[in-house]
């Protein structure tokens, strides 16, 4: 979480009222616009690999 520029990770931070408009989301949060979460780039990563021809952890049996 941010206020203004400033970011911040404390629960209990007091914002005053006129600055009560500049709370956002980190510019790093998934969020705020940065780069997913481990748990979708895990699920994004699958899903490429399927799409692509499969898991490369399977064989072949002749």
């Amino acid at each position: 979480m941010r206020v203004g520029r400033q970011v911040v990770n404390i629960p209990s931070f007091l914002v005053r009222v006129d600055s009560q408009k500049h709370i956002d989301f980190s510019l790093t949060s998934p969020f705020g616009g940065g780069r997913p979460g481990r748990v979708k780039r895990k699920n994004l990563n699958a899903a490429a690999k399927k799409a692509s021809g499969g898991a490369g952890d399977e064989e072949d049996e002749d």
